[in-house]
């Protein structure tokens, strides 16, 4: 899951640790939502369209995941990642009222991310 802390920012090393290629950036040239073997590449692995609705809370300023097709493997999610802690397991989205672990890189600790879960799997139309 890629909650806020990743809008503006999209540094894209979690693209390159990604073994399925299921991180998509949202191309609005193109209205589709587009994941590259290599951040930056240019070769493009997969594409969706997207939710119109759905993708115009964040346009192109945020990654999405797409959650029928990420396999949990963890690899994105580790610490020396993502450097802005924006991506977390969907059991441990923290909702900001629990005792759930931000990461320690994450500038909107306190805030209630559970938002992106729904947003994740709204973003993928097809």
């Amino acid at each position: 899951m890629i909650t806020e802390a990743c809008i503006d920012v999209k540094d894209r090393a979690c693209v390159d640790v990604c073994p399925v290629q299921c991180i998509y950036e949202f191309d609005p040239e193109k209205n589709t939502l587009f994941s590259e073997a290599e951040a930056g590449s240019g070769v493009i692995e997969n594409t969706h369209q997207p939710n119109p609705d759905a993708i115009a809370i964040f346009a192109d300023s945020l990654l999405y995941v797409n959650m029928d097709e990420c396999t949990a493997c963890t690899a994105c999610y580790q610490p020396d990642v993502c450097p802005v802690g924006a991506i977390y397991t969907e059991e441990l989205v923290p909702d900001g009222a629990t005792r759930t672990r931000y990461n320690s890189d994450d500038p909107n600790k306190g805030h209630d991310h559970t938002f992106f879960i729904q947003l994740s799997r709204d973003a993928f139309a097809d």
